[in-house]
């Protein structure tokens, strides 16, 4: 029995009472008292008026998805200079009384853009201490690639690794490629839009029911539709959203959703205060595992080259 209600279709509880996913149980003993980070109750401050707020399009739908909890990033926001640039982040939360658990978030981003192309490369990691005992939350790497047709057509390619071990999900490997669109590009906001055709492929720690039959892994053909924007809020804060679909080309009509969205604040030419938010679905992750994992950390970022 999957826990979370399926956002893209009408379910209801049948009030059984919701227990730490067994799978998690089965992967190690440190594993068992996991579960993943959330932050139900997060509300966002409202922001005081300023004189260069501007419309955001389309993100300003996204706006409330903001209070959803997630995970925490700066983005590289680059310029067509050829120049590579690289940020450092950290971030973390610690809790303590009947449990005692700590989170530690590390990010990597290195990026380039030219006049043609654009390449960006990331690597992450969230670890979990659960009462002194520490193990792998979940870790990405991630590549993406563009390159200009013209001033508002670009074809894209990306590739990436996932492995969410409280999850049951031993890694997720995926690629896709497609054409996208710029929507917006000005000096202060910058939103596109983009379609493609994809492929993943799931490989479970433990075996797991998905589909209908019990399995070690699991791949299906993917649509890949999303929008990503970029938005310089003052002269030192800036936002940045990314919403991913993949509907899967198959008879068990799969779906899985992403959606990043981060806030950040300078303090110094290269140190900055990042807040921001993940969320993940799968409406088919297996048996006794969340369909929903949603996460909120607060961290720091640091600018290598610039």
């Amino acid at each position: 029995m999957n826990f979370d209600t399926d956002p893209f279709a009408s379910h209801q509880h049948d009030g059984t009472d919701i227990t730490a996913p067994t799978a998690a149980r089965a992967i190690s003993p440190a594993c068992a008292n996991l579960m993943p980070i959330t932050c139900e109750d997060a509300r966002l401050a409202p922001l005081s008026p300023s004189p260069r707020r501007r419309s955001l399009p389309f993100t300003c739908g996204l706006a409330a998805l903001l209070l959803l909890p997630g995970l925490a990033q700066a983005q590289i926001k680059t310029q067509p200079d050829g120049r590579w640039r690289q940020i450092l982040g950290a971030g973390a939360s610690f809790a303590s009384g009947n449990s005692n658990l700590n989170s530690f978030h590390l990010h990597y981003d290195l990026a380039r853009q030219t006049h043609h192309h654009t390449v960006a490369l990331r690597a992450q990691a969230l670890y979990n201490t659960s009462n002194h005992q520490t193990s792998a939350h979940n870790n990405t790497l991630e590549f993406n690639g563009k390159r200009n047709l013209d001033e508002r057509h670009y074809v894209f390619a990306n590739a990436s690794w996932f492995r969410d071990r409280i999850a049951n999900l031993k890694h997720r490997l995926a690629a896709a490629f497609g054409r996208g669109y710029q929507v917006t590009t000005t000096p202060n906001d910058d939103w596109s839009v983009f379609a493609g055709l994809g492929y993943s492929e799931d490989r479970y720690t433990v075996p797991t029911v998905v589909a209908d039959q019990l399995r070690v892994r699991y791949g299906r053909t993917e649509l890949t539709l999303g929008t990503e924007s970029h938005h310089q809020l003052t002269d030192t804060t800036t936002a940045h959203q990314r919403l991913m679909f993949y509907p899967a080309l198959n008879r068990n009509h799969d779906r899985r959703a992403e959606l990043q969205a981060d806030l950040s604040v300078s303090i110094t030419r290269q140190l900055a205060l990042t807040a921001a938010a993940e969320l993940r679905y799968n409406s088919d992750p297996g048996i006794n595992i969340y369909k929903m994992d949603r996460r909120f950390i607060t961290g720091v970022s640091w600018k290598l080259i610039d």
